[in-house]
């Protein structure tokens, strides 16, 4: 087995892992608050200081989920990189921006917003400073900073899975299905784009169609850990 084939093995190998730690992942973040009920501000505070251990927990399960579904992506460019090199490495950039989006809320909500639930429940100097903070990072606003980056994140993921798609589809029928995810979604999201920038899709609209859309990789998770899978019984053979 020549370096190639061996650095080939390797990647197909730890996405497949990443995919099944992704879907593990997916289905312990059911278990864990991501936000307070809404209502009014003071009860949503009472909330976190009650549930804060839970809330971090959830969006340390969501970071986990982040990273690994970086990883699937960034090993499905891989697989476009002899057909279409270019393609390829400028999916793999943006899936890279994808992940620095998605790390700042996430480190927010782990980091700094329990330390403002903190400072807000005691008398000090510190509490209207993280109320005002606290409001700002809204994760329930579409328009806040928190939720901003997401949808930051979830464009670079669009743009990246618009970049392989068609040289993606040159490969086994996984790939094709994971290909034809990956256009619709960011196709997809591009129109949501679109349709807020214009004024077509309201503030309130932004997040069901967004969650909505973001189903549709659960399309090419799927399928590339069973093309991973099958790279990988393939290599094992030869």
């Amino acid at each position: 087995m020549t370096d190639s084939q061996t650095l080939d093995d390797t990647i197909n190998k730890a996405a497949f892992r990443t995919a099944i730690v992704l879907i593990v992942a997916g289905v312990l973040s059911a278990y864990f608050p991501l936000d307070a009920p809404e209502g009014p501000f003071a009860d949503r505070m009472q909330w976190y200081s009650t549930n804060v251990s839970a809330f971090v927990m959830g969006w340390v399960v969501q970071m986990i989920a982040m990273l690994t579904l970086s990883g699937v992506f960034a090993a499905t460019a891989w697989q476009t990189r002899n057909s279409n090199p270019l393609s390829s490495f400028l999916a793999g950039i943006t899936v890279l921006m994808a992940t620095v989006a998605f790390v700042i809320p996430k480190f927010i909500a782990i980091w700094s917003i329990p330390q403002m639930v903190d400072a807000s429940t005691t008398v000090t100097a510190n509490a209207a400073v993280a109320e005002q903070l606290f409001q700002l990072l809204n994760p329930s606003l579409s328009f806040s900073l928190f939720t901003s980056f997401d949808y930051l994140g979830f464009w670079m993921y669009g743009v990246s899975g618009l970049l392989i798609a068609r040289p993606l589809f040159r490969l086994t029928l996984s790939a094709k299905i994971s290909a034809v995810g990956l256009g619709v979604f960011g196709l997809l999201y591009h129109l949501l784009l679109i349709g807020v920038m214009f004024g077509s899709v309201s503030t309130a609209e932004i997040g069901p169609y967004a969650e909505s859309m973001g189903i549709l990789l659960l399309i090419p998770v799927v399928s590339m850990a069973v093309y991973f899978k099958r790279q990988m019984k393939e290599a094992s053979n030869a």
